[in-house]
């Protein structure tokens, strides 16, 4: 039944490009198996580089292809950082001019937030980025100026729950229209606040898989463990923010996962037997990333 809901599905969040960690799979496996099934769309996404330029050299390679692929910039440190100059780079970064980043992403690990979960040395935790409790800087508010004229997505990244807000706020108030929150770790109060600000937000199969349970290398040589949720947390967290406001992926791309596809569809899967309609799983699986990354 998973297999058949993956037709016409999208899953925007695949680790399948070069990376520290050992990969599942590789870029054109990746995109003539959602191909073979009939996947309306892939996102892919890494930290150590644009994933726009990946995905247009597949669909330079691969021109017969009805998938759609689709790339955009994580701003941690080896991809250039938090910076204007590199978020305006990537929107352009591709084979066909046009075909840049289709969302722009703050850090996911050089955050202040993750890199004290993690445990981190004092001067690894001063130089990451973090959104001050007076508002985003200067130079937070340029890029966040440039996603809005742009029209693409903007990724809240791995802040916590009140440095999301206040990003958010900063966002909705200059006019940024696409915002996808990471909400795996979120508690139901903060979820009910972010609600307000009309956002989707994202739950990842990663996080209620055995991954969590695995120290790993994400940004760096170190390994560390990633906060996780259970599936009773996670359907009260889905009810609250509303399966027409949630987005579901796999953020598969690890050697110690199933291969993304298998893992999408092991998630949707989870999510069925916690009691979602088949209306409410087109939303989470096809219809809101659709209309999020205009695909």
């Amino acid at each position: 039944m998973t297999i058949e809901l993956l037709k016409g599905s999208i899953d925007n969040h695949i680790h399948c490009c070069p990376h520290i960690n050992k990969r599942s799979t590789d870029i054109f496996e990746v995109v003539k198996k959602a191909e073979q099934l009939k996947m309306h769309a892939i996102g892919l996404m890494d930290n150590f580089s644009n994933t726009s330029g990946y995905a247009s050299l597949v669909k330079k390679n691969l021109p017969k292809i009805k998938l759609k692929i689709f790339g955009g910039l994580i701003m941690e440190p080896p991809s250039g950082g938090v910076n204007y100059e590199n978020a305006k780079i990537s929107l352009n970064y591709s084979y066909f001019g046009n075909d840049g980043a289709k969302f722009i992403s703050f850090p996911t690990h050089h955050t202040r937030y993750i890199a004290k979960l993690e445990k981190r040395k004092k001067n690894y935790i001063k130089n990451c980025f973090y959104v001050p409790e007076s508002g985003p800087t200067t130079e937070t508010k340029k890029i966040l100026g440039l996603i809005a004229k742009k029209n693409i997505v903007l990724n809240t990244g791995h802040l916590s729950a009140k440095e999301t807000i206040n990003l958010v706020k900063y966002a909705k108030k200059i006019g940024v229209k696409k915002i996808l929150i990471p909400s795996n770790t979120f508690n139901l109060k903060t979820i009910s606040e972010l609600k307000k600000y009309k956002v989707k937000f994202e739950f990842s199969y990663f996080f209620i898989s055995k991954a969590t349970n695995v120290p790993l290398t994400h940004v760096d040589g170190e390994k560390h463990k990633i906060q996780g949720t259970n599936e009773n947390l996670l359907k009260l967290l889905i009810k609250t923010a509303n399966p027409k406001n949630v987005i579901l992926s796999s953020d598969c791309g690890v050697s110690i996962l199933p291969k993304p596809y298998i893992g999408f569809s092991k998630f949707i899967n989870q999510i069925i037997k916690l009691g979602f309609s088949k209306k409410e799983i087109e939303y989470m699986i096809k219809i809101n990333s659709k209309k999020l990354f205009s695909l």
